[in-house]
Order: C-alpha cells, then sequence, then structure tokens
C-alpha cells in the first residue's frame, strides 16, 4: 500500500515522476512523451516538464488513454535465457521479452531495468517504477552488478589488474574500475566481475582488449538481489527487505 503522507506534505508530483510511476518509462524517456503533445492534464495537452500533479484532483492522459498510478509499486527478478534479446518485441529472429511477460501475466506497465546481450544469461529486473529503474541505471549512484565468466583459456597472470584497474579504453573513454575476483577452484578461465555501468557487451569487449575471449557470461545479482535458483525464463517478486535493500543501494528510500 501506499505510505501515509506526514501531514501537510505537498501531495503533488512533478508530471515526468507521475509518468514514470504510471508504468509509461523512465522519467527521462517520458519527458518525450511530454514534448510530442501526447500528454493532457484533465483535457488540456501540457508541454511543460516542469507541471506538477496532484493525484487526487488530475486527471492524466497519454494518447487519451487514462495514465494511473498503481496501488503500490512492485520488483520482479527475472531469470533471462541464452538466444533472447532485451526488448520487449523480438529481433532477428530471435525472441524477446514479451512472450515473457505474457506468459508470467505481468501487466504491460511492467518494463525491464537495463539489458543483458543475446548471448548472456542471468538476472534481468522488472519494475513498474521509473524512478527505481533510473537510479538503477546511474553509474554515479553505484549500484555493483554482479557476473560470473568463463574465458576460453587461462587469464594471463596480472591481466586481472589490467581489467580492474579501468585501464581499458572503449568507445574513447576508460571504463570504471571494477572488481575482479578468481574463481574458488582456482581454474583462471573463471572469474568474478563487479561492475557499476553498464556498457554495450562490456564485460566482452574488456576481455577482448585483453586478449581473450568470453564462452558464458552470467549475472548473478544486481546489488543485494541475487538470482539464486531461480529458473531460466522463470519471475519471482523480490520481498519487502530485498526491494528496501535494492532502493538504499541505488539512494532512494521508499516509493
Amino acid at each position: 500500500m501506499t505510505p501515509r503522507r506526514p501531514r501537510g506534505a505537498d501531495p503533488t508530483l512533478r508530471l515526468n515522476r507521475y509518468l514514470a510511476r504510471a508504468g509509461h518509462g523512465s522519467r527521462r524517456s517520458v519527458e518525450d512523451l511530454v514534448r510530442e503533445g501526447r500528454v493532457a492534464i484533465d483535457g488540456e495537452t501540457v508541454r511543460d516538464l516542469g507541471r506538477r500533479v496532484d493525484p487526487r484532483r488530475h486527471e492524466v492522459t497519454v494518447d487519451g488513454m487514462r495514465a494511473v498510478l498503481p496501488d503500490d509499486v512492485r520488483v520482479y527478478a527475472f531469470h533471462k535465457p541464452a538466444e533472447v534479446v532485451s526488448t520487449l518485441r523480438a529481433q532477428g529472429g530471435q525472441h524477446g521479452l514479451e512472450e515473457f511477460r505474457r506468459r508470467a501475466d505481468l501487466p504491460d506497465r511492467f518494463k525491464p531495468v537495463g539489458r543483458l546481450d543475446q548471448d548472456s544469461t542471468g538476472l534481468l529486473l522488472w519494475t513498474d517504477d521509473g524512478d527505481l529503474a533510473d537510479a538503477l541505471l546511474r553509474p554515479r549512484r553505484g549500484v555493483w552488478k554482479t557476473y560470473e565468466v568463463t574465458l576460453a583459456r587461462a587469464l594471463g597472470r596480472g591481466l586481472e589488474q589490467t581489467l580492474a584497474d579501468g585501464s581499458i579504453v572503449l568507445d574513447g573513454r576508460p571504463v570504471r574500475p571494477c572488481r575482479v575476483q578468481p574463481d574458488e577452484s582456482g581454474d583462471r578461465r573463471r572469474w568474478r566481475l563487479e561492475l557499476h555501468e553498464g556498457r554495450k557487451r562490456q564485460i566482452r569487449r574488456m576481455i577482448a582488449a585483453v586478449d581473450n575471449r568470453v564462452v558464458a557470461l552470467v549475472r548473478v545479482a544486481v546489488g543485494p538481489i541475487q538470482l539464486g535458483r531461480l529458473r531460466a525464463g522463470d519471475f519471482r517478486r523480490l520481498s519487502r527487505d530485498e526491494e528496501q535493500a535494492l532502493r538504499e543501494a541505488a539512494g532512494q528510500g521508499a516509493p
């Protein structure tokens, strides 16, 4: 349930936050809806991004359809299988995520947070809280993502430091320093990497930069949330304690 507001608290929300909470995308992406004239308040088209909305008094519509705040917001863990692209619609003959959302009977307002490339598997969070999604995707928030990586051959001695210290340059700028740990077995083909940024195919490109190749990549955690034994293709709703821990990791309080 939505927590009670302290007496005298401002009940209004900025329009972009309202639309994000109503499931129309991140706060940044919903700003495009406003600029394009697709949003109205009480029947009047609005293009002012600073406009505030009182959920108790105003009716907000997007393309003529009411945008309603949910009674509560939810976060789900999903185990993305291999050969599935991290977009709702299928691409290039590959499966998309829409079929999994439909199978789990999740409303359309739930969106995946971030991406995993089609060859990678593991934890992908979904939520209808655009504020939380934004916070999780911002590198400055420092939400670490943990991956188990298997390489084509043993990593050369000392190259783990090259991976970790931020000296690798991708797209004309260095990657952020990350954490690199060897597998407990001592097999130098298997590593655990923790990153708090998410450039396109970043780990695969970092490994290629040290003259090696990724043969398997699994994301096993996002902040405090663990993939655990969740089966490929399945969802589970986060517990209240898990959701609160995730919000704290992202620098957020309660919704």
